[in-house]
């Protein structure tokens, strides 16, 4: 390792063996800011088996025909949602169909933006990022919830994009306030290991950007037996950053407006 003023590492999952384009983003300039930057991804990405991706398409047509006249709200529950959408042909076809009637949410900005980014490229919506509904404290599932079921029309049918191992906090609150909802799973993630983590004599500062990277993170710095008070987190969540309090006691937080590259880099530099 060369000089540096701080060792950022990198928890981005990965989509098999395809690179995470912020984390070679970060590394890719992160000297000019005199950082170092360590890709560590905790998790490898994955769309579900073809016979699991039937089963979701078989539910949708159940509970929506194409041409009923309803509302359908695409909630993007997890910040890896939008990127499984965008590998989920039959289901970008399917919404295509719906087109005129689809309505959309986010569990935060972030989320919204790579969103509305990926419903264009793919052809199903224009919808922008400001057209995404989203809630103020960013990750919140129980805000999001109150949210969409504030906003709801007449029997409005929601579609919540999940990971396969989730909780469905998002979903569940849906369900217990009585609105109509598909619990889409469209992804899973295979675990990577938590020892890969390796921290620096440098000022140290970890990347998280879902629930699941920062517990596989704090239990392998546990095991490492690794000084928590001087970690940085580093995100744009505040139920992350409750998290780092909670489970955390003693490391410090650094929140960053957005997961731009240049943000983060130049959050780090100052800090």
């Amino acid at each position: 390792m060369g000089i540096s003023n701080a060792n950022l590492i990198v928890t981005n999952a990965t989509w098999g063996d395809v690179a995470n384009p912020l984390a070679d983003a970060l590394a890719k300039d992160g000297k000019r800011y005199w950082i170092e930057v360590d890709i560590c991804p905790l998790s490898m990405l994955e769309l579900p088996n073809d016979a699991r991706q039937r089963a979701v398409l078989r539910e949708f047509a159940d509970w929506d025909d194409v041409k009923d006249s309803r509302p359908l709200r695409v909630v993007a529950a997890n910040p890896y949602a939008p990127e499984a959408l965008e590998q989920f042909e039959p289901l970008i076809n399917a919404l295509k169909l719906r087109k005129d009637r689809l309505k959309y949410a986010a569990l935060d900005d972030d989320t919204a933006l790579a969103f509305s980014e990926i419903v264009r490229f793919v052809g199903i919506d224009q919808v922008t990022p400001r057209e995404i509904l989203t809630p103020t404290a960013p990750g919140s599932s129980v805000e999001l919830s109150k949210l969409i079921t504030g906003d709801a029309e007449n029997s409005e049918l929601c579609v919540v994009l999940e990971e396969t191992e989730e909780a469905g906090g998002v979903a569940k609150r849906l369900i217990a306030a009585n609105q109509r909802v598909i619990r889409m799973p469209i992804f899973g993630r295979t675990k990577n290991n938590p020892d890969v983590l390796s921290l620096s004599d440098s000022p140290n500062f970890i990347l998280v950007n879902d629930p699941y990277a920062l517990t596989v993170a704090i239990q392998g710095l546990k095991r490492q037996a690794a000084d928590l008070s001087e970690i940085v987190w580093v995100g744009t969540s505040a139920l992350l950053q409750a998290m780092v309090k909670r489970d955390c006691p003693g490391s410090k937080w650094l929140d960053v407006p957005d997961l731009r590259h240049d943000v983060i880099l130049e959050k780090v530099s100052k800090y």
